[in-house]
């Protein structure tokens, strides 16, 4: 398979183009007058496949989107156009490789999108790597980045999972109600193969904590056995406190695995599970999607100050019983839905959403974008 990059493109009369790999290297920057588009599609399928085509602009100038629709990936554009110092700032490292502005246009552009998806990489990284997988890991991103699967676990089940049984065809004609059963199946399927992934992650990580208290309670042992007369007190009262600490460790990662299934079994039955969070803080955060990967979560909070910092976490949407301002909306790259416009109920001690009045609710919250959009950009005009 083909080393999956990034694309920044930068098109007019000169036209450049940056490739980066999912390391952040550069892998080709190159600025041409006329540079023609058969020569960019080349160039750029030469040297891996991408998975996405950047621009530096929002919304997108068309020409980036007829290149990335071309090559069969997605495209990305910062939240606003990125001005001059905010591109300076991002291709500083690389300065002396850049030759004038429409490759550092470009190059700002590649270097954005990689910044924004590098959490991913790296989780991506280091979860296949502690599960010895690290030769899917180009399969893996490729799958996320192209929305084949929802988040990394249930990528690593598409490509581990041994080949589905086949469910045998019904002989009569197929009407609508049979194919919309199929579909059910198949979901179903999927979920609950990713609940079993889920599970066999935890245990792994639940048996490594396991293995390192038994090796600490055999060493505290030894020491109140053997070593009554010398002992280092000061070492056993050490080894004490680091047993208690592994001790709520492993509570607390048990705990983890009940509430993940708890959370899968919801998912099955329609519903959306709800994070609830005191407030947004950069620590708190990362802690929370350690625990859970906020990817594709909804997360539930009273006070939205700091909401940016969710954008890095790729959430699924955001619920407060805040009205948003103008000025936070345009922080974010995500929805934010207001609480008294969604019905939450308790299931199972879990609080939840229903999935079809969601996506509902996601789908209204993007035509209103676009309009906000359409309109702004009218006024523009004007």
């Amino acid at each position: 398979m083909k080393k999956p990059i990034i694309v920044g493109y930068d098109p007019g009369t000169t036209a450049a183009l940056a490739i980066l790999d999912t390391k952040g290297q550069i892998l080709f920057l190159k600025s041409e007058r006329g540079f023609k588009k058969g020569e960019i599609v080349d160039t750029i399928t030469r040297i891996g496949k991408p998975l996405m085509i950047a621009g530096d602009r929002c919304p997108l100038p068309k020409s980036v989107e007829k290149l990335a629709s071309s090559l069969g990936c997605k495209t990305f554009h910062p939240t606003k156009t990125l001005s001059t110092s905010e591109k300076e700032e991002l291709v500083h490292e690389f300065v002396e490789r850049v030759e004038d502005d429409h490759e550092k246009d470009a190059l700002a552009s590649a270097i954005k999108a990689f910044k924004v998806h590098s959490r991913l990489f790296e989780k991506t990284k280091n979860l296949l790597s502690s599960l010895g997988l690290s030769e899917l890991y180009e399969k893996v991103v490729d799958l996320i980045l192209r929305n084949e699967v929802e988040n990394i676990n249930e990528a690593i089940n598409k490509l581990t999972a041994e080949k589905k049984q086949k469910i045998p065809e019904i002989s009569v004609k197929e009407d609508d109600e049979k194919k919309s059963l199929q579909k059910t199946i198949n979901r179903l399927q999927d979920k609950i193969k990713g609940l079993e992934r889920d599970v066999t992650i935890l245990r792994k990580y639940n048996q490594s904590l396991k293995d390192r208290l038994r090796d600490y309670e055999r060493k505290f042992e030894f020491y109140r056995k053997n070593l009554t007369e010398k002992i280092d007190l000061n070492s056993l009262g050490k080894m004490k406190r680091e047993l208690d600490i592994l001790k709520d460790e492993l509570k607390k990662k048990e705990s983890l695995i009940e509430m993940l299934k708890t959370f899968r079994s919801l998912e099955l039955e329609g519903y959306i599970p709800l994070l609830e969070v005191k407030e947004i803080r950069d620590g708190p955060i990362k802690d929370l999607n350690d625990a859970f990967d906020l990817e594709n979560r909804i997360i539930l909070v009273e006070n939205i100050d700091n909401a940016q910092i969710l954008n890095d976490y790729r959430i699924k949407a955001l619920v407060t019983s805040v009205e948003p301002s103008k000025r936070v909306i345009e922080k974010v790259d995500f929805p934010i839905i207001v609480k008294k416009d969604i019905s939450i109920k308790k299931v199972k001690d879990t609080l939840v959403i229903d999935r079809d009045e969601l996506e509902n609710r996601l789908m209204d919250i993007r035509k209103i974008g676009l309009v906000q959009w359409l309109e702004s950009y009218r006024k523009r005009k004007l």
